[in-house]
């Protein structure tokens, strides 16, 4: 799940089978967080990012999935 930095969610990713995903952004900072995270047992913090005109920006998140919260 895509969030414009603290408002509210633009869009929804969903990564490939190697884990990548792509997808177009207008310039802005965001926030990559995962749909559901603690209810769905997934450990993973939010990744901020910007994105700058006619340029890429790669974000990466480590994901823990199913594992109990301590």
């Amino acid at each position: 799940m895509l969030e414009l930095a603290g408002e509210k969610e633009i869009a929804r990713v969903t990564a490939d089978e190697n884990g990548n995903y792509r997808v177009a952004l207008p310039p802005g900072n965001y926030v990559l967080d995962v749909q559901d995270r603690v209810r769905k047992r997934v450990r993973a913090r939010p990744q901020p990012f910007t994105v700058v005109s006619n340029q890429i920006a790669r974000v990466d998140m480590n994901v823990v999935i199913g594992l109990g919260f301590h």
